[in-house]
């Protein structure tokens, strides 16, 4: 049997890269490829994954060293993501997609942070071996030039200067330019365009003012035909539209990765024949699945297969899919991650959703003592199950209970994620329909805009709020959701 290192994760599982040492490795240290991928590694276009960062630096390290056949998915899912020996890769598949998603980072690093790069990084599809190779310099455009030197009094990118062409006759052009603006229309007098006829040059020359004018509309139609969804939908929004799409920029950023997490209901299949809680610490380790003691329960094998399996709701699904289709989404943010994926370091760093209660979502866990209103579920106890009122007002119930044949209820709850730098939505019910009354509550903004008013701050974000809904619950199917109950700011 193939004995694998145990080391790599403490030399390079760490938040701080300059204190590793593997860093200091002087058989790596002088390596242009071990310090591109430092450089890759220490640059924002990871978003401060730790998981990511060991991804890349395990994969360059054993490439670097020809041992390229330590490379696999099972390998890098031991050694990088904490995976148990000889799991199994169909069922868990957390290295195709941090694969997914480092691919992406690369790429945004070359085209922003590392764009004078000397010497490409890529990890190909269909395996997880880097590449190295040169990059090809590209010719100096006049843009770029501009952009080195602003003072200088080139003319813009799409004018050429033809030296054996006639010039035409003008102002002075010995004293140099620095401002490119819609009345330097002038400039024509000393360049020509490369294939236009000198009669339209001073056409345009005379008629400057119309010229610039048309140049505006021209620009204006292009930016409607670019961007007609984003253009009209600002014009037109309503004010509950305007305080939903703050509520989304909030959640969804271009600084940070958005965590789409939806229940795990083999979970709470397997919670409910079991009637043993699994929390959060068993879940991450997944001791959950083994020695399963079920007090005469048969079938325990089978009960431990649900463990394993990946099922999530229909509802979770269909909120996933509207989430996608915002217009504030920023598609290479938005990360869906299966529950059992989800790591502490993602709720450190980045925003997320978490779908579902605190049986079918653990991570809940980790934010419950924040909350006023918080999930309490009791399979297979005389205890009665439901949404605890923490700190209940006159008037208000202590638990909105179990739900009966008639009736639901479901939690929302904007809260920051564990460092304070993000922000996290908790979105679930006491069952699927109480789920669906808040996922359909959450994407209604006249619903939503009486809270998210209240909840304003000067700088244009919300402080935390949480809301308790209630619904009819018709053959696993919401009614119209509605407030039961409002708090803002912390619990």
């Amino acid at each position: 049997m193939q004995i694998l290192e145990p080391s790599f994760r403490s030399d390079i599982g760490s938040a701080s890269l300059q204190s590793t040492s593997i860093l200091r490795s002087p058989d790596r240290v002088d390596d242009p490829r071990w310090q591109l991928a430092q450089r890759i590694a220490a640059s924002s276009s990871l978003g401060r994954s730790r998981l990511m960062v060991d991804f890349l630096l395990y994969v360059v390290d054993r490439h670097i060293h020809n041992r390229s056949d330590e490379i696999t998915e099972q390998q890098i899912g031991v050694l990088v993501f904490g995976r148990s020996e000889g799991y199994d890769t169909n069922e868990d598949n957390i290295v195709r997609s941090y694969a997914r998603n480092l691919r992406k980072r690369i790429d945004e690093y070359f085209a922003k942070e590392g764009i004078k790069e000397s010497l490409l990084l890529e990890i190909p599809r269909g395996g997880y071996t880097p590449i190295f190779s040169a990059r090809t310099p590209k010719s100096n455009s006049a843009r770029e030039e501009l952009i080195e030197d602003p003072n200088r009094s080139d003319p813009p990118e799409d004018v050429y200067v033809t030296s054996n062409s006639p010039i035409p006759t003008g102002p002075s052009t010995t004293e140099p330019r620095n401002e490119w603006t819609s009345d330097s229309v002038e400039v024509f007098d000393s360049v020509a365009i490369a294939g236009w006829p000198l009669k339209m040059i001073a056409a345009i020359r005379k008629h400057s003012t119309i010229s610039a004018l048309c140049v505006g509309l021209i620009l204006g139609i292009c930016g409607a035909v670019l961007f007609p969804r984003k253009t009209l939908l600002r014009a037109t929004a309503s004010s509950a539209e305007t305080e939903s799409t703050t509520l989304w920029t909030q959640i969804f950023s271009n600084k940070r990765d958005t965590f789409i997490v939806p229940s795990d209901d083999g979970l709470v299949i397997m919670q409910r024949l079991t009637e043993r809680p699994v929390p959060l610490a068993k879940y991450v380790n997944g001791s959950y699945r083994a020695n399963i003691k079920t007090d005469g329960v048969t079938g325990d094998a089978e009960i431990l297969k649900l463990g394993s399996r990946r099922y999530t709701s229909v509802v979770d699904l269909d909120f996933t899919a509207h989430l996608a289709q915002l217009n504030e989404v920023v598609p290479e943010r938005m990360m869906i991650r299966y529950a059992r994926d989800l790591r502490m370091d993602d709720l450190r760093n980045g925003n997320a959703i978490l779908i579902g209660s605190i049986e079918a979502n653990p991570w809940i866990e980790l934010f419950q003592p924040q909350l006023n209103f918080r999930f309490s579920i009791n399979a297979g106890s005389d205890k009665p199950s439901g949404i605890v009122n923490s700190h209940p007002r006159t008037g208000e119930s202590l638990i909105y209970g179990t739900p009966g044949q008639d009736h639901t209820y479901g939690l929302i709850a904007y809260v920051p994620n564990l460092n304070s730098t993000g922000h996290v939505l908790i979105v679930g019910g006491l069952n699927t329909a109480g789920t669906q009354a808040a996922t359909t509550f959450l994407l209604t903004p006249s619903l939503m805009e009486p809270t998210l008013r209240h909840a304003k701050v000067a700088g244009g974000g919300f402080q935390s709020f949480e809301l308790l809904v209630g619904a009819g619950n018709i053959a696993s199917n919401a009614s119209t959701p509605r407030m039961i109950l409002e708090r803002i700011g912390p619990s």
